[in-house]
C-alpha cells in the first residue's frame, strides 16, 4: 500500500486513525502495532516472520545487554548487529555476492532470487540502533514487546523512514493518555 493510494487515503488512514484514537491509552500502542503489521502486510504475508523475528530478537538482546555483566555486555551489542546486519545483507546483497563469487573463481554457485522484503532497512537499522543505544545507556530497555513492536513497524515510516532513534519516541510509547 502506498501512501497515495486511494485505498490509504480513505480507508486504511482514516480508519487506523478513528480507532487509534477510540481505544484507551493502554491499547493504543496495541492498536498502532497492529495497524503498522495490516499495513506492512498489504501485498502479502511472505516477510511477516522475518520482521516478528528480528522484533523479538532485538527486543530480548536489549533486555539481556541491560542486565548482562560488563565482561559479556561488551559482545552482545556487536553480535546484535552482526546478526541484524546479515540479516540485511542476506536479503539485499546475496545475489550480488554469489555473482561475484561465479565471476571471480568460475563457479556456479545458485542464486536464491530473493524478494527483497519491504522496509528491511529502516527497520533493520532501527531495531540495531536501539540495542546500541541500550548498550550505550542513552535508552533504557523496554520492558513491554508492544510498545517496542510499534516502535520498529510505525506504518508513517516504516517503508520511507526516517530511521527514528528510540530515545527519541520512547516518552510517546510510555505515556499515553
Amino acid at each position: 500500500m502506498v501512501f497515495n493510494s486511494v485505498v490509504f487515503l480513505f480507508c486504511f488512514l482514516p480508519l487506523s486513525l478513528l480507532l487509534y484514537y477510540l481505544v484507551p491509552g493502554r491499547a493504543k500502542n496495541a492498536v498502532l502495532l497492529a495497524e503498522s503489521l495490516i499495513f506492512y502486510c498489504w501485498t502479502g504475508v511472505a516477510f511477516l516472520p522475518l520482521i516478528a523475528v528480528l522484533i523479538v530478537f532485538n527486543y530480548l538482546w536489549a533486555l539481556l545487554t541491560a542486565r548482562a555483566k560488563a565482561k559479556l555486555r561488551g559482545l552482545l551489542p556487536l553480535a546484535a548487529v552482526l546478526v541484524n546486519l546479515g540479516v540485511l545483507v542476506y536479503f539485499k546483497y546475496a545475489n550480488f555476492l554469489i555473482d561475484t563469487v561465479n565471476s571471480l573463481f568460475g563457479t556456479e554457485l545458485p542464486q536464491p532470487n530473493l524478494p527483497l522484503p519491504i522496509g528491511i532497512s529502516f527497520y533493520t537499522f532501527q531495531t540495531m540502533s536501539y540495542t546500541i543505544d541500550v548498550y550505550r545507556g542513552e535508552a533504557k530497555a523496554q520492558k513491554n514487546i508492544i510498545n517496542f513492536g510499534a516502535y520498529v513497524t510505525l506504518f508513517p515510516q516504516l517503508i520511507a523512514g526516517p530511521i527514528v532513534r528510540y530515545q527519541t519516541v520512547a516518552d510517546e510509547l510510555e505515556h499515553r493518555d
